[in-house]
């Protein structure tokens, strides 16, 4: 999470959608500052805010579900950075990686683990995420998909001269097309798994998936999973230590 007090604005980062590109380009050329975590809630920064900060224009990012899946599958497929083989990085150890992303690691390096067998394993339920929880705090939510224009824009709007491409970190290596991971045998799993979040969020379905009926139990258990992440979500516990220290949020947070 950062705080731009030069432009009364607040980013939400949400996982795989561009946080640290965006983390990192506002603490550079507008003087933000690390607070919290990197993908702490905004009812975790109201506690602490002040009656000023708490009218900061408040914004973060939304990716295509499908795309993020892919990425979290190929980051533990290729244990990205050594992340999910660094015991000092698991949530009990003071750390980021919860014991359901170890799980999904563990599953997909023992059993070398298709896409489609992860998928199949992993993904029953309708997916939500972060972003679902802040939705109704932020002023504005820009897609990554067109983030270099969404983002320059929202600068420009706050009184910030800006035309210039948002870098990219933490690029996910080795991702092919959707086709690739989404084929037949998981196509009708991933219509009812993704597209709630997808109509919520703005998204359509790739071409030719149209057509299939979403059931009515998969739309009541996404209001249902959603509804109680809003209430369970504020009261887990924090994780108190910084990030990594050679991390580009760790070493911003050091900068503070």
């Amino acid at each position: 999470m950062i705080l731009v007090h030069k432009l009364k604005l607040l980013f939400i980062g949400i996982p795989y959608s561009a946080s640290t590109a965006i983390s990192k380009d506002l603490h550079k050329n507008y003087g933000g500052k690390a607070i919290l975590r990197k993908h702490s809630l905004y009812s975790e920064f109201d506690e602490i805010a002040s009656k000023t900060e708490k009218d900061y224009y408040v914004f973060a990012v939304k990716r295509n579900p499908m795309d993020i899946v892919i990425s979290v599958y190929e980051k533990m497929k290729n244990d990205s950075k050594g992340n999910f083989t660094n015991l000092n990085l698991l949530e009990k150890n003071g750390g980021h990686i919860s014991k359901r992303q170890r799980k999904h690691y563990l599953f997909i390096r023992k059993n070398n683990a298709s896409f489609q067998e992860y998928f199949k394993k992993f993904y029953r339920l309708p997916y939500t995420s972060v972003l679902s929880i802040v939705k109704n705090d932020c002023d504005r939510i820009i897609s990554f998909e067109n983030l270099d224009n969404e983002y320059n824009v929202l600068l420009n709007d706050l009184g910030a001269v800006s035309n210039h491409k948002v870098p990219k970190i933490n690029q996910t290596k080795g991702k092919h097309d959707f086709d690739y991971y989404y084929t037949d045998e998981i196509k009708n799993q991933a219509i009812q798994v993704f597209a709630p979040y997808m109509k919520d969020f703005g998204y359509q379905m790739p071409k030719g998936w149209c057509g299939k009926k979403i059931r009515l139990r998969i739309k009541l258990t996404y209001r249902l999973i959603n509804y109680l992440k809003k209430i369970i979500y504020p009261f887990r516990s924090k994780i108190k230590r910084k990030s990594v220290e050679n991390s580009v949020y760790g070493k911003i947070q050091r900068s503070n």
